[in-house]
């Protein structure tokens, strides 16, 4: 039972939390389908069939129907703009988007972290599943009654304020949004509906029983902690780093293993153009969510937030620009110190501490702040720019220039990081054992002691790191906690399940692991010892009962997945589940789409198109 919820865990607290912002927002509908995927047909006519589900068939004419009633995942892009990240959970952990069916049926969605980015792939599966389950239904006698579908559709249209039926913007979104029939998008209605019904059959018999609810809270009170010390090749590098001349003679008869090293890591090696300046932030309502919120007076709130930020911004655009060009940076961080809202630079007076690329200017503050510094004269100020959540004023101080570098410009910085990798690499394991037989030999002495010892001979370097996890309960006894929890996971150290099982078997009498450790993955020695364990008490019967209320939603969504997991597998074997190879040319089409958009850059920023 243990790792089928640990399977499904971190996927429902997704859901539970994009349930809520679901049941928050009243969703709009793009008549204009811009959002809808579009183009993504791959050229094939509206009846072409993509996938035969039984006696029933995914065509394009119905994939296009679940392209336009599903969001886009993040365009690729966006993917350095952390604000990427909240379109990018919305589209993995949402099915049909656009018809919201029941928020409690989110939880069954599939597991987040196995969607596809491909949009026509998602919406393939999404489809082929409410096809497999609702045929499912009906064999168990499950029917949809039309006053139901009613129902679903007056729930979806009806104007929040009159209470009135909005038929026409509904014939309107079906015929013209959907491009489909109104029969036919009123049989989707119903095989959503029916595979609501058929979760509901699956997933009623599963309970929680006494004995696991205080099993769980029973083993959420048992922790324990470890220290451990930690040697890094990659630090033991820096303190081993040879001098000029020692490259040099290294060189002299390896210069075919460096010009390697650097052919294959060559941009590493260049410098992008970094950008020196002043920034005024003032922040405001996100633009790009307005459109998602019905309520007429929020949105006008929201309208009157922007208008007044931007009059913010431009009354500084006015007063500076009044002044002399000398008067110009004092008087910029008087007032950035005065109102900006940029935190990480108001301090400063709106100035970064180096310099910035304009990469990270995009991912730090709103790529629009970024593609107005590539444009921009050393020197100058600029007009006011519309970020998303915010209007800026930037004042360009200088320009670090970009920096070409060939393999002989940094051939004895390649040397000198090589030898110092060899040199780490031979040395690693010795420090690794000889910390092992400190730690051994020092039951009642501190890591932290232990580490400053080790490092003294590499000062200024601390090739050691002395690091705790922290208090690690035996199972987590909440919800939020299960979602992040893995019982190989190591805080510090990594997922490590071999490791963990040879951690659970420490005692305080026999503390210490008696090998130097290393996880799969990465470079690094460990050195681990066991710094506290607690026995757990009987649990109340109010921690029982939160238990059972926490794990029941776990264990109802392992056991729908694990169903039509199966139902799917059993579909494809036998024939009732076939897939087109007009289905796989879309998919890779849309890929090469996607990898063509990821190079179609302006240079230096994350998602400007050239």
């Amino acid at each position: 039972m243990l790792g089928t919820l640990r399977k499904h865990s971190q996927s429902v607290i997704i859901y539970v939390l994009f349930g809520i912002i679901i049941v928050v927002f009243v969703f709009t509908f793009n008549m204009g389908t811009g959002d809808s995927g579009c183009g993504q047909t791959g050229g094939a006519s509206p009846a072409t069939p993509l996938v035969e589900v039984g006696d029933q068939t995914v065509d394009t004419s119905m994939l296009y129907m679940g392209l336009a009633l599903t969001l886009d995942p993040p365009a690729p892009g966006r993917l350095l703009d952390p604000r990427a990240f909240q379109d990018e959970m919305m589209y993995r952990s949402t099915r049909f988007f656009r018809f919201r069916g029941d928020p409690a049926y989110m939880l069954y969605n599939p597991d987040p972290r196995a969607v596809s980015d491909v949009k026509a792939r998602k919406v393939a599966d999404d489809l082929i599943e409410t096809l497999l389950v609702s045929d499912e239904a009906l064999e168990m006698g499950l029917r949809v009654s039309p006053e139901q579908i009613r129902d679903r559709i007056l729930r979806e249209f009806t104007d929040p304020s009159s209470g009135k039926f909005r038929k026409d913007t509904y014939q309107n979104f079906v015929r013209y949004g959907l491009r489909s029939s109104l029969g036919r998008f009123e049989e989707f209605v119903r095989r959503e509906v029916l595979r609501e019904k058929m979760i509901e059959l699956v997933t009623a018999p599963v309970v929680v029983t006494e004995r696991e609810a205080r099993e769980m809270a029973v083993r959420s009170q048992t922790t324990r902690a470890y220290g451990y010390l930690e040697v890094s090749p990659s630090l033991l590098a820096q303190a081993l780093r040879p001098t000029v001349a020692e490259a040099q003679a290294w060189l002299a008869s390896n210069e075919a293993a460096a010009r390697k090293h650097f052919d294959e890591n060559e941009a590493s090696y260049q410098v992008a153009a970094g950008y020196d300046f002043h920034v005024i932030k003032y922040a405001t309502a996100s633009r790009r969510m307005m459109p998602t919120f019905d309520d007429a007076e929020l949105r006008r709130t929201m309208t009157a937030a922007r208008n007044e930020a931007r009059e913010r911004a431009n009354a500084v655009v006015a007063e500076l620009s009044a002044k002399p060009a000398a008067e110009q940076v004092p008087a910029f961080e008087r007032l950035a110190r005065a109102g900006s809202d940029e935190s990480s630079s108001k301090a400063a007076g709106g100035r970064f501490q180096t310099a910035l690329e304009a990469s990270a200017v995009s991912a730090l503050l709103d790529p629009a702040v970024a593609m107005a510094l590539v444009g921009m004269a050393p020197g100058t100020l600029s007009e006011v720019i519309e970020g998303d959540s915010g209007f800026f004023v930037v004042y360009l101080d200088g320009v670090r220039p970009a920096q070409t570098r060939t393999f002989e410009d940094v051939k004895v910085s390649v040397g000198q990081e090589l030898v110092a990798r060899e040199r780490a690499e031979a040395r690693a394991d010795a420090v690794a054992a000889d910390a092992l037989a400190r730690v051994q030999a020092g039951a009642g002495r501190s890591l932290a002691d232990l580490a400053a010892e080790i490092n003294a001979p590499f000062a200024p370097q601390t090739p050691v790191r002395f690091g705790e996890t922290g208090e690690m309960p035996e199972m987590p006894g909440t919800l939020s906690g299960l979602a992040t929890w893995s019982p190989d996971e190591i805080p510090g150290i990594g997922a490590a399940p071999e490791l963990a099982a040879a951690l659970r078997e420490l005692t305080l009498q026999q503390p210490v692991l008696p090998a130097v450790q290393r996880v799969a993955g990465g470079d690094s020695r460990f050195v681990i010892r066991l710094e506290a364990a607690s026995e757990a008490q009987e649990p109340t019967p109010e921690a029982v009962a939160k238990v059972r209320s926490e794990l029941l939603p776990l264990k109802r969504q392992a056991a729908y997945r694990e169903w039509y997991d199966a139902l799917k597998a059993r579909a494809s074997a036998s024939g009732r589940l076939v897939e087109r190879e007009t289905l796989n040319r879309m998919v890779e089409e849309e890929l090469r789409a996607r990898r063509e958009a990821l190079e179609v850059r302006t240079p230096g920023l994350p998602g400007g198109e050239g």
